[in-house]
């Protein structure tokens, strides 16, 4: 399917606060569903858990050669979980992207994985996509079907994938003292069963998209409508839909602030490594929130 991104240009007006993002949750599904990998060489190993010394506090994509992306308000960092062992951090300081709310860290030791695949294309990241990352789940509360959808406690939090499309693109949208280009979903069920939204912890998420035969990271999971609910609904672009939002990984993979300019090689030969609020109109009147961590 093909969509046309709507671009809003750079936002000089003050609107209300967005949340930071957090996890995932679903519209039609509970917390047992898509906590594996679902295949089709989606990159899912490499969608990792951000840690401090007190636990858990968002997720982050390892690019390769020990570096993790990650959205720069998930913090104090002092280790990442990479399937079921943590790795601390190399005593290098986290390299900020430019003003975006992203930054890299490096691990200490390498984990064994392979590498991502970043988007350099704007015209590539509208359509159907795929989110992973680390949070909550929905509370036992919440019914299926039925809007909103209450968030669940740290209890609930696992690595899930879900499904949804990019619809629309913002730039120069600054939240909480940073300033990023930004790609925008929404909840509805136009993806379908597995059509998904960012709830706690999600921070720092994957946002991919299949281009051609291989898998790019078109985004990372950055900001969210409401805090503790995510609003769903059956029509498209309804008021009652929440917004997500995710830094667009092509307005900085080739850029001159570009991930690859502190050594993440570019995509070559065997090996894919990575190169290199608030809106305007109806999103004035609608609260976006950082996802707190």
């Amino acid at each position: 399917m093909r969509v046309s991104l709507r671009l809003l240009g750079a936002l000089l007006a003050v609107f209300a606060p967005l949340n930071l993002a957090q996890a995932i949750v679903f519209f039609s599904q509970g917390n047992d569903y898509n906590l594996t990998n679902p295949g089709s060489s989606l990159p899912w190993d490499n969608v990792v858990q951000m840690r401090s010394a007190s636990g858990h506090i968002g997720s982050g994509v390892y690019l390769g050669n020990r570096y993790v992306l990650t959205a720069s308000h998930v913090a104090p960092l002092t280790s990442v979980r990479v399937g079921f062992v943590d790795y601390a951090l190399d005593s290098s300081s986290a390299v900020n992207i430019g003003t975006s709310d992203m930054k890299l860290v490096r691990l200490a030791n390498d984990p064994g994985l392979g590498s991502v695949r970043l988007n350099t294309s704007a015209a590539s990241d509208g359509g159907s996509a795929y989110v992973v990352g680390y949070g909550v789940g929905r509370a036992s509360s919440s019914l299926l079907n039925s809007s909103p959808v209450a968030w669940g406690d740290d209890a609930t939090v696992a690595k899930r994938w879900g499904t949804n499309t990019v619809d629309a693109a913002y730039s120069g949208v600054t939240v909480n003292g940073f300033t990023s280009d930004l790609l925008r979903t929404q909840f509805n069920t136009d993806a379908g069963a597995n059509e998904a939204a960012l709830t706690r912890y999600d921070s720092g998420s994957a946002l991919f998209r299949q281009i051609g035969s291989s898998w790019y990271l078109v985004g990372l999971g950055a900001y969210v409508q409401n805090s503790n609910l995510s609003g769903a609904s059956t029509q498209f672009d309804s008021a009652n839909s929440d917004d997500n939002y995710f830094i667009r990984i092509s307005s900085y993979s080739i850029a001159t602030d570009q991930i690859g300019a502190v050594g993440v090689p570019e995509p070559s030969s065997l090996q894919f490594l990575m190169g290199g609020l608030l809106f305007l109109g109806f999103l004035a009147f609608r609260k976006i929130r950082p996802l707190k961590v």
